[in-house]
């Protein structure tokens, strides 16, 4: 589903401005602009890169973590 980036922030808990540097940085596809010039995402494609981010930051935490027990 193509949404804003306002709607789709919300949606995965994130800032807008976070959304917009993936989409700079051209690791989340532009798919145009709304009525109101609101850059838009997919918001499946959102999802999977959130929950990609997310997964690489708990194993870092993790690799991390176990740092400190040795």
């Amino acid at each position: 589903m193509i949404t804003d980036i306002y709607a789709a922030a919300l949606s995965v808990k994130e800032k807008p401005d976070t959304i917009r540097q993936w989409v700079c940085r051209r690791e989340l596809t532009h798919h145009g602009y709304d009525r109101r010039r609101r850059v838009r995402v997919d918001l499946d494609e959102l999802c999977d890169l959130v929950a990609a981010k997310r997964e690489a930051r708990q194993a870092e935490r993790v690799d991390h973590g176990s740092d400190l027990l040795s």
